[in-house]
């Protein structure tokens, strides 16, 4: 019996302690010291033809708070002077410590933040953002995530945006102003809008603006050649869709016709009705058209149905109609940059 008394009151004694030291760690979960965060370079120039170098690296420390615990972190990015008040936020992988950015994937995490292309550099800050979470499940209070110091860094990025350029009849043969495609996300799929005067227009598509080096032609009108094959050609006349895929060496051409419709034009809604025609400005890469309109809303079509159409509010494409005074004006739409005015 001394033996089964001495032998509870060891137990117990274990368990009180046990108790004490994992009562004292969930007491740990409810405050925590910030970790902190290092790049390999302050000041970033990204470039296309740089895309696939080491742009930085960024290392960080866990916050401490305690045993039993992990984090989940994130990388955080802010124009700097915003407070954070619209991060950029990038998951990070747990049990790690460091991330490596190429050019290319840094650039787009920046054209994210809104940062200007115009060559010129932005700062930017960054900071790590870490949620603690128990490891057993065990922790009734936890506390609220904490963020690293933030660093500071100026970013230069580039325009994801490139360029191929149709030459032909039906702008005289011309080189030097040949008429852009875009590619908004240098994907190798290339979309511009061509008006051809005659039917079996033919043309070329060019990698450079004035040279005809590395030009495209076709022997079948579909499959691309690349300084090879004949003339393009255009099988109708009037607006076209151009899309060419240097990946998959392909083209094609539909007719396109935008036109702006609803209760602000004299046709209203009804999909039959004629729409108010817009005309292409190969310059400025947007569709334009001035009108007399009614008090009322207004959208985009193309060819007199809403399979495309686009509205937009406060000058940016959506889904949304489009509010429109009485009077004349002239309104403009640019899809490469998903804009619109009315003026």
């Amino acid at each position: 019996m001394k033996n089964i008394l001495k032998f509870s009151f060891v137990a117990l004694i274990s368990f009180l302690l046990f108790s004490c030291t994992k009562n004292e760690d969930l007491a740990m979960l409810t405050t925590t010291t910030p970790g902190s965060l290092t790049s390999s370079k302050s000041a970033i120039v990204l470039t296309k033809e740089t895309a696939a170098t080491n742009a930085v690296t960024f290392k960080w420390t866990n916050p401490n708070a305690g045993t039993s615990v992990a984090y989940t972190n994130q990388l955080q990015f802010a124009v700097k002077g915003t407070n954070f008040a619209n991060p950029k936020t990038v998951d990070l992988d747990k049990g790690v410590n460091t991330v490596s950015y190429n050019v290319q994937d840094f650039n787009a995490v920046m054209l994210n933040l809104g940062l200007p292309l115009d060559g010129t550099k932005t700062d930017v800050e960054a900071r790590i953002k870490s949620t603690v979470y128990s490891l057993d499940g065990s922790a009734t209070s936890l506390p609220a995530p904490t963020f690293s110091p933030a660093i500071n860094l100026t970013v230069t990025p580039y325009a994801l945006i490139s360029y191929l350029y149709a030459v032909g009849a039906f702008q005289g043969w011309n080189i030097g102003a040949a008429q852009p495609l875009v590619s908004a996300t240098s994907n190798g799929v290339y979309v511009g809008y061509l008006k051809f005067t005659d039917a079996n227009s033919e043309f070329l598509v060019v990698p450079v603006l004035g040279s005809y080096d590395n030009k495209f032609g076709s022997n079948d009108n579909v499959h691309l050649i690349k300084n090879g094959g004949d003339n393009l050609k255009a099988v109708n006349a009037g607006y076209q869709k151009i899309t060419v895929d240097t990946n998959l060496l392909t083209f094609g051409l539909a007719p396109y016709a935008m036109g702006i419709a609803g209760s602000g034009t004299p046709g209203g809604w009804d999909e039959n009705a004629a729409d108010i025609p817009m005309a292409y400005n190969f310059t400025t890469q947007k569709w334009t058209a001035t009108a007399t309109f009614n008090a009322g809303e207004i959208k985009f079509r193309t060819n007199r149905k809403w399979t495309e159409n686009y509205g937009g509010s406060n000058g940016t494409i959506s889904g949304d109609n489009i509010a429109v005074t009485a009077g004349l004006h002239t309104v403009t739409l640019d899809l490469v940059n998903q804009k619109y005015t009315v003026n």
